[in-house]
C-alpha cells in the first residue's frame, strides 16, 4: 500500500509541477486539449485499473520463485550498487521493449495508440492501450525475477520512469544551453518530440524515456528533425492528418487496418 501511495503521491505533485510549467512558458500552442485529455485520461483510468488488478499477482509470483535466484542475488553486491544496476538495466529493458513495439507489427497495433496523439503535452505521458500496459508489465515483472531486482529498485525506477515521461513530453521549451546539456544523459522534450514525428524515420528514433544514453550508444538518436524542430508535425507516423476522434477508437485501433504502420 506504501508502494502504491508513494509513486500516486510523486505522480500528482510532477504532474501539477508540469501543467503549470507548460501554462507559464509552452512551446507552442495546444488547440485540441479538451478531447485530448478526455482521451488520455481514460486510457490512464484503464490502465490504472488493469495494472491494479494484475500486478499483485504477478509480484506475489516473483516473489514466490525468486527467493535466492537472479543474477544480483548470486552476485551478492553491495545493496545501494544493486539499487543503481537495477535501475540502469530496467531502463535499458524498456529502451529495447520500446524499440520492440515499433517494429513488431502485431505490437505496433498497440502502440501506435500512443502515437495517434496530434498533440504533445504531460498528458501524453499516459496515453497507452491498456494491453500495452499490461504486456509491459509481464516484460518487466520476467526482468526483475531473472535479474533479481529488489522491490526496492522497483519503486525506485518506476517513479523515475513516470517522472521522466511526464517531463519529456511536456509541451515546454528548455533554453538552449540547458537542453544541450541535459539531453547528454537524460530524454528532453525537444528530443522526444521528434520521435512523434509523422514521419517515420523520425519517429523510429530516439526510444528512450529516461537514460537518452541508450539512443547514443545502440544509434537509434536524433538531435533534429529532418526539416528543421519547428515544421515537425506530431502525430501517427505516415499520415498526413489522421487521428481518433472517440474514446472508443483510440481502443479499438489495435483491431483495426494497418493505418500508420511502417
Amino acid at each position: 500500500m506504501m508502494d502504491f501511495n508513494a509513486r500516486i503521491s510523486v505522480f500528482v505533485v510532477v504532474f501539477i509541477v508540469l501543467v503549470v510549467w507548460q501554462w507559464a512558458r509552452p512551446r507552442g500552442a495546444l488547440l485540441q486539449w479538451k478531447s485530448r485529455w478526455r482521451h488520455n485520461f481514460s486510457l490512464f483510468a484503464l490502465g490504472a485499473l488493469c495494472v491494479r488488478l494484475v500486478q499483485p499477482v504477478l509480484l506475489s509470483m516473483v516473489a514466490l520463485f525468486g527467493q535466492g535466484v537472479g543474477v544480483f542475488e548470486v552476485l551478492a553486491l553491495p545493496f545501494w550498487v544493486t539499487v543503481l544496476l537495477s535501475i540502469v538495466c530496467l531502463d535499458c529493458l524498456i529502451y529495447w521493449q520500446h524499440r520492440l513495439f515499433h517494429r513488431v507489427p502485431v505490437l505496433w497495433r498497440l502502440h501506435r495508440v500512443h502515437h495517434s496523439d496530434p498533440e504533445l503535452d504531460v498528458s501524453s505521458a499516459v496515453r497507452f492501450h491498456p494491453i500495452e500496459i499490461l504486456l509491459s508489465l509481464v516484460i518487466k515483472a520476467f526482468a526483475i525475477f531473472l535479474l533479481g531486482i529488489p522491490i526496492e529498485a522497483v519503486l525506485a525506477f518506476d517513479i523515475l520512469l513516470n517522472a521522466s515521461a511526464m517531463f519529456n513530453h511536456t509541451n515546454i521549451r528548455l533554453p538552449v544551453k540547458i537542453e544541450q546539456w541535459l539531453k547528454l544523459l537524460v530524454v528532453t522534450p525537444d528530443m522526444h518530440r521528434i520521435h512523434h514525428s509523422r514521419v517515420s524515420i523520425e519517429a523510429n528514433s530516439n526510444y528512450g524515456f529516461f537514460l537518452s544514453v541508450w539512443d547514443a550508444f545502440f544509434k537509434s538518436k536524433r538531435n533534429c528533425a529532418l526539416e528543421g524542430d519547428e515544421c515537425l508535425k506530431i502525430g501517427l507516423p505516415d499520415t498526413s492528418s489522421y487521428q481518433p476522434t472517440s474514446l472508443k477508437e483510440v481502443l479499438v485501433m489495435p483491431f483495426r487496418g494497418s493505418k500508420g504502420f511502417r
